[in-house]
């Protein structure tokens, strides 16, 4: 099962390229802080869902074509147990 990331090197570079805490993105786009939080989690196993990225995409000033500038796409068992899958 393939899932979506956030790269949260990548991420902290955006707020501060935007001039923006997480509390700050968070009002603009409408996500809980808990939200954007859990997102960038290291040990988080479910990945982040289309709304969260089209909102975190948006808020950060991404287009389409800088996807992989924030996000990557990374194999997990089914059971999100960490471990990576076959390829």
């Amino acid at each position: 099962m393939t899932k979506v990331f956030i790269n949260r090197d990548s991420f902290y570079d955006l707020l501060k390229e935007n001039n923006l805490s997480i509390y700050q993105l968070s009002g603009k786009i409408g996500l809980a802080p808990s939200t954007i939080y859990r997102s960038i989690d290291p040990d988080n196993q479910k990945g982040v869902g289309g709304e969260t990225i089209a909102k975190l995409s948006t808020g950060l000033g991404l287009n389409e074509a800088e996807f992989g500038k924030l996000f990557f796409y990374h194999s997990v068992l089914p059971k999100g147990n960490g471990k990576e899958a076959s390829k």
